[in-house]
């Protein structure tokens, strides 16, 4: 017996490395897993104005073909009640450029009435040369004759601004200059010198109509670009109504960086502090990805907007449409609804901004976002509503998490709650002044909560 106990004491002392090294290494990937949980108060006696439901509001459709891609899906997209549908490839796509003071608007016309249709207003990404216009017989190129390139963009603004007769339009200078036309902010062929002209052109064509003009449109948050631009527009004088650039990325953090980032730059021109600040192409991985076909794009918009409520203006969800061909194997494209000849058909993100496009009336103050778990809260009339999402990068994450809504009247209310591409529920429970319910969230899953008196 002594000699089992032994041999038994001696198998122990020999992996106790191994167990001691199994425990570090648990104890490692719960450190990489880390975060802070959801702690969510809102508080239903203090609204703070209209939702901005303006930030998600926006989408940005990509140069997939050089025809009209909003008119097959008119419908679909008014659905999602847009504010502002950006297009860029204006000039090289929709062929305006004829020669020297020689335009035909018609394509781009139709361009323009399809959005208006979907009730949103334009934001025209002011791009790109033709290859008869670049000094280097490339699009995109810089203007061999600036000249050339200030009447056509006068022509436009005037087009659009003053014959069509379009308030609001949006005017961006250029899309990804750091990567179409190889644009620098400080050498040739410089983003500058295209800004000044683009801008001067606008103001030109557009006179003493409603419109807003800004830039540089790049491929990422990139400080020096947005100090050369408040620069150029500072010294020239020039109107500099929003700065823009465009993010993907699937770690919500990088986006907030990038916000605090700017507010550092922010503080050098305080003439800028209050500029619109636009994300006009915004999305889980610039790469074809599965994301796009499935709630996981979903789930990152939802998250995205909850985060960027008060830093940034407005969000562009690229795109629309699917283009006609897949991108990949692995996904069909960035595509809200699926190309045409593809049945047309909504994928998940398309229903995410649907479920945001719920949340009524005007904004609550919300505390306690966790690092997985967000929210949104409104007040519409009586009925409190509070749209939860859990997105978590690495799709592992599950939290249960306390949900308290304060400042309620006490009295029996009907509690609904509607599950992201799923269903919903009710009962009815009785509160006095606050309303308090742990939640369990699956990983990337979102649910809007709604409390309406009886």
């Amino acid at each position: 017996m002594k000699s089992n106990n032994l041999k038994k004491t001696l198998i122990l002392l020999l992996l106790l490395p191994a167990l001691v090294f199994g425990v570090k290494k648990i104890l490692d990937l719960r450190k990489g897993a880390s975060g802070v949980p959801a702690n969510i108060v809102v508080d239903s006696s203090a609204p703070q104005g209209k939702i901005p439901s303006n930030l998600w509001q926006n989408l940005s459709q990509g140069g997939e073909e050089p025809q009209d891609m909003i008119k097959p899906v008119i419908g679909q997209i008014r659905t999602l009640q847009p504010k502002l549908i950006r297009v860029d490839h204006l000039f090289d796509y929709y062929h305006v450029y004829q020669g020297p003071n020689n335009y035909n608007f018609s394509k781009l016309d139709g361009v323009v009435q399809s959005i208006l249709l979907t009730g949103a207003k334009p934001m025209l990404s002011i791009s790109y040369t033709t290859a008869d216009m670049a000094e280097n017989g490339q699009n995109a190129g810089a203007p061999k004759d600036w000249n050339q390139w200030y009447q056509l963009v006068k022509a436009t603004a005037n087009r659009y601004s003053n014959e069509k007769n379009i308030s609001g339009i949006y005017y961006e200078v250029w899309n990804e200059p750091d990567l179409f036309g190889g644009w620098h902010y400080g050498k040739n062929p410089n983003y500058s010198t295209l800004y000044t002209q683009t801008a001067k052109a606008i103001v030109d064509g557009a006179g003493q109509t409603s419109y807003k003009i800004g830039g540089p449109a790049i491929t990422a948050y990139y400080a020096n670009w947005i100090k050369a631009l408040f620069k150029t527009a500072s010294q020239n004088r020039l109107p500099l109504d929003f700065i823009s650039w465009h993010k993907y990325s699937k770690n919500i953090d990088d986006y907030e960086t990038d916000f605090d980032n700017l507010n550092k730059i922010l503080s050098d021109y305080p003439q800028y502090f209050n500029i619109e600040r636009i994300i006009t192409e915004v999305g889980p991985n610039p790469e074809p990805d599965p994301a796009y076909d499935n709630e996981f794009s979903g789930i990152h918009l939802m998250a995205l907007s909850s985060k960027m409520i008060g830093k940034i203006h407005r969000l562009f969800t690229f795109e629309p449409v699917d283009g006609p061909t897949s991108r990949s194997d692995k996904s069909s494209g960035w595509g809200l609804i699926t190309h045409p000849s593809k049945g047309q058909k909504p994928k998940p993100r398309y229903y995410a901004i649907d479920m945001l496009n719920q949340l009524q009336g005007q904004l609550l103050p919300l505390t306690g976002n966790g690092s997985w778990v967000s929210g949104i809260a409104s007040k519409n009339q009586n009925t409190i509503q509070v749209l939860l999402v859990n997105y978590d990068s690495r799709s592992t994450h599950a939290e249960t998490f306390p949900l308290t809504v304060q400042g309620l009247k006490p009295g029996q209310y009907k509690l609904t709650t509607y599950q992201y591409l799923g269903k919903s529920s009710s009962k009815t429970i009785s509160v006095t002044t606050n309303y308090r319910e742990n939640l369990f969230l699956d990983s990337n899953s979102a649910v809007l909560v709604e409390l309406s008196p009886l």
